[in-house]
């Protein structure tokens, strides 16, 4: 029986963050009582050689007045995603969440990407109301996270230009990239059935300096990611989420992914740790019964594939 190359790179579970980032980060969710939550699936080169940051919570209900984490910088960009579950508004995020960005206070009520420039003072973050759902995700391009509670002397904050805004909070999506509804599968798409909803996207021509990110919910049915087998010259993250408070780790239906002419079947919440210059895709959800949250990530500052060598 031959091996599974890539079955190592399909993460399903989350493991507890280290005590050293821990302790320059003041209280987080696990000592939190008032909200009700599911620490889903993390990712890290400590997981995956040579992979990038990946962490996502679900927040279910309730909310608390206690913030979690001090401020604190990083020496690496990261985006801090907050997404709604609500069918009828994805941008509704269902709830109230306070965050304070280069202590400027920012209440979110609207599903959001938060990018995060190297150097950016950020939090402490509260989680006010949780009405419905929402996915609360932080993503950095490094391969290990550290961070740096401001007031250290080690500290280094990267000063600001003038009165500028460095950070930004994107609550609007682009149009997709011509090129991802152009492309030919080279397999015939199973039969589409599927009901969802584009939600959030990122890249640098949307954000100067920040890095690909995108979320889409899959409500019901069947389908098939648009882009065809192909590879890119820096890793990304695949992943998609049920959203089942009762049994958050399963996805209500079965996905398929093919990695190297390889392909994996995965009826959980995962993470697919894609490395660099590996073939992947076609990239399929088959008969969904209950919503499942789509998204996915690269260090690239745009989607690029080195395949159809075309940005």
């Amino acid at each position: 029986m031959s091996t599974m190359r890539f079955r190592n790179n399909i993460i399903t579970d989350a493991r507890p963050w280290p005590a050293d980032v821990k302790k320059n980060g003041g209280a987080d969710l696990e000592n939190v009582k008032g909200i009700d939550y599911t620490h889903l699936m993390n990712a890290d080169a400590s997981r995956v050689p040579g992979f990038f940051h990946v962490d996502s919570w679900w927040l279910w209900k309730d909310g608390s007045d206690i913030p979690i984490e001090v401020p604190h910088t990083h020496d690496f960009s990261e985006v801090i995603a907050l997404v709604g579950s609500n069918e009828d508004d994805p941008h509704d995020l269902g709830g109230e969440i306070t965050i304070w960005l280069d202590d400027d206070k920012h209440v979110i009520t609207k599903t959001s990407l938060i990018f995060l420039p190297p150097g950016t003072r950020h939090c402490p973050i509260v989680f006010n109301r949780i009405e419905r759902p929402v996915f609360f995700v932080t993503i950095a391009p490094t391969n290990v996270y550290s961070r740096k509670a401001v007031g250290d002397a080690a500290v280094s904050t990267a000063p600001k230009d003038g009165d500028k805004t460095r950070y930004s909070i994107v609550t609007e999506t682009k149009e997709k990239a011509p090129d991802a509804e152009d492309a030919k599968p080279t397999a015939p798409p199973p039969p589409r059935t599927s009901r969802g909803a584009a939600v959030l996207h990122l890249e640098d021509d949307m954000v100067p300096g920040s890095f690909y990110v995108d979320f889409v919910w899959v409500y019901e049915g069947t389908g098939q990611a648009p882009p065809p087998s192909h590879d890119h010259e820096w890793p990304e993250l695949l992943a998609i989420a049920g959203c089942d408070p009762e049994h958050p780790h399963d996805l209500s239906g079965k996905m398929t992914m093919e990695l190297e002419g390889e392909v994996y079947e995965e009826t959980r919440s995962n993470m697919v740790c894609i490395p660099g210059h590996v073939k992947h895709c076609p990239w399929k959800y088959l008969d969904f019964k209950k919503p499942g949250l789509i998204f996915t990530a690269s260090p690239s500052s745009l989607y690029y594939s080195s395949a159809e060598d075309h940005w």
